[in-house]
């Protein structure tokens, strides 16, 4: 059924089918005017939006519409998990081409709903509006995090360690993958699904915070060369990167090798990857190492130490050391950087 056989009104009520019923603390959710929230006392309120667009962040080509209503609300996740908070709820606006059908927007809703129920987001309103060609969506979660509590990108002090959670390069892996036209997908399984779905690290970074007392934290969604400089900006620094200690995905080394790129250059540029990159008081993790905490948080690697602003943003390779130059996803510039 075409979209305009429903009209916007008798969209929104098949979207309101969908998504899940709000939570105790969601006093009024789709069908007014606005939602109505119940705060919290001795909580600070966390704002973020991402947009997709078609033809920039996603092809529905390869891209199945299902998967990006998870990604959709999982990216703008992401940014909360990086400040250290949780989400209360979530607004969800989409544009959309007269082409697409209702049983479209349902798929997209679908998946939007399974990752609100995942993490606890439930969707309460936002906004649908008719697009001359393509399609996007924007998603605003509101979240919550304890009043000075919140970490911030510019807390790092030289002497840190930095760090970051899971392994890197899936996500570009399975974008190439998926764009290409004779690589089975069924040989990068772990990949796709990285790019197609990623999971947001909301409780790690609540298990890290609580451990670790990170003194600052960045997700990674420009890619991890990326994030370390604005890491590194934020907070006045410089840093030391050890290459051998990049955690890369068995898949991405496997895929880098096929292409002929060294596979720890090609894991610092993927973009979306979603993982945390933190820093940590030294001191913290001897005492993690020596047994005095019961923490059972995520894996992550110890991949440099932060330095002094004059001492720069570098990367030492084997006994060598490099101003670090590779860089990550920009709009509108695309890759850059070299090694």
């Amino acid at each position: 059924m075409r979209l305009s056989e429903v009209g916007e009104f008798g969209l929104i009520k098949n979207m309101r089918s969908i998504c899940p019923i709000p939570g105790e603390r969601i006093l009024l959710g789709i069908g007014d005017d606005a939602a109505l929230v119940q705060p919290r006392p001795e909580y600070s309120l966390l704002l973020t939006t991402d947009a997709l667009t078609e033809g920039i962040h996603y092809d529905l080509r390869y891209v199945p519409i299902d998967a990006l209503g998870w990604k959709s609300l999982a990216v703008a996740l992401s940014d909360v998990a990086a400040m250290g908070g949780f989400p209360v709820c979530c607004l969800v606006t989409i544009g959309l081409p007269s082409q697409w059908s209702v049983e479209d927007v349902r798929s997209l809703y679908n998946g939007i709903t399974r990752c609100a129920i995942r993490y606890k987001c439930p969707v309460v309103g936002g906004d649908t509006v008719k697009t001359r060609s393509g399609s996007f969506i924007n998603v605003s979660v509101l979240g919550e995090v304890r009043s000075g509590k919140e970490k911030r990108r510019s807390g790092a002090k030289a002497g840190d360690l930095l760090c970051v959670t899971g392994e890197l390069g899936g996500a570009r892996t399975g974008l190439e993958v998926l764009q290409s036209e004779n690589i089975p997908t069924s040989s990068y399984p772990h990949s796709i699904a990285r790019f197609l779905e990623p999971r947001p690290r909301l409780e790690e970074a609540g298990e890290l915070i609580r451990e670790m007392e990170t003194t600052s934290m960045i997700d990674i969604s420009d890619g991890l060369a990326s994030e370390v400089r604005h890491l590194c900006e934020e907070s006045s620094l410089g840093c030391l990167v050890l290459e051998e200690n990049i955690p890369v995905s068995k898949e991405a080394r496997l895929w880098a090798q096929k292409k002929g790129e060294l596979p720890v250059q090609f894991a610092m540029k993927s973009g979306e990857e979603y993982e945390l990159l933190f820093t940590v008081d030294p001191n913290i993790l001897d005492r993690i190492a020596n047994g005095s905490s019961s923490t059972k948080f995520a894996m992550f690697s110890v991949i440099g130490e932060m330095k002094s602003r004059e001492e720069g943003i570098k990367i030492r390779k084997g006994v060598e050391i490099h101003p670090l130059t590779i860089a990550g996803w920009d709009h509108f510039h695309g890759f850059g950087g070299g090694g």
